[in-house]
């Protein structure tokens, strides 16, 4: 009596024994690969009021997003197949180095146009004669500009790898002198307060609270730090406000040793 646990094994095919058409299996017209080329060349060769503009980021998200579809096309034959074989390891692993790869490469992206927005080497402009000749060779293929991006176009928020562009150079210039002010500001106002609220318990209870303040928001203002940096530069803060309250209350000492 066959044992109702164990499934019965069909009886081999003339065609069981034939390895999956891999090719065969990914459509001609892709339709999720056609979506994001819709959505990725408005922010890759685009037109603005400076001029014609080429986001070679936005070329390379495109990329991403392709590769991430091609781990997807070969974990479907391998979960359809229910067995994995050498043929899925080496595509697999080729995947998903290229994919690990582009992720390193979108962080030096990242890294260089922070760095230094207007010479970013990933964003070509019209302005530039040698990037013009460019664009000029890329038309005479046959291939125009899009319109203006939209802001408010969410569909990019989906894709891998953060941004498509980044604000200009003043505006990360405002955010700089920004976050300088409010480093001064959690410095400066406990000192401020413990110096004209003297005392021991007072000044325990400021470096706490604000200690905490400080743990808390640097944990939600930066989700990709690791805890361990976390914990350094909370404990660093709490260094700063400890010694202010031991210098503090040893020039306290003296006063009280006066009046008595």
């Amino acid at each position: 009596m066959a044992n109702p646990l164990i499934p019965a094994v069909p009886p081999p095919s003339p065609q069981s024994h034939s390895k999956p058409d891999v090719e065969a299996s990914i459509p001609i017209t892709d339709p999720i690969s056609k979506a994001v080329v819709d959505t990725g060349r408005r922010h890759t060769f685009y037109t603005n009021e400076r001029g014609v503009r080429f986001n070679l980021v936005a070329l390379h998200r495109m990329n991403m997003h392709y590769l991430r579809k091609r781990l997807i096309d070969e974990a479907a034959i391998i979960f359809k197949n229910g067995a994995m074989d050498d043929d899925n390891s080496r595509a697999l692993t080729g995947l998903m180095r290229d994919y690990c790869t582009a992720v390193r490469d979108r962080d030096c992206m990242r890294d260089l146009a922070y760095r230094d927005w207007q010479n970013n080497p990933f964003h070509l402009k019209s302005e530039r004669e040698m990037e013009r000749g460019l664009f000029e060779y890329l038309r005479a293929q046959g291939v125009e500009p899009e319109s203006e991006m939209a802001t408010d176009d969410r569909v990019t928020s989906t894709l891998p790898g953060g941004p498509w562009d980044y604000p200009s150079s003043q505006r990360n210039r405002k955010e700089r002198y920004a976050l300088t002010i409010l480093g001064s500001v959690i410095i400066i106002v406990p000192m401020v307060i413990m110096a004209f609220v003297p005392g021991r318990i007072p000044s325990v209870v400021i470096v706490v609270a604000c200690t905490m303040l400080f743990a808390v928001g640097t944990a939600y203002f930066s989700p990709t730090k690791p805890p361990l940096e976390l914990m350094i530069a909370t404990a660093a803060y709490a260094a700063v406000l400890v010694v202010f309250v031991g210098a503090s209350i040893t020039d306290m000492i003296p006063e009280q040793k006066e009046r008595q």
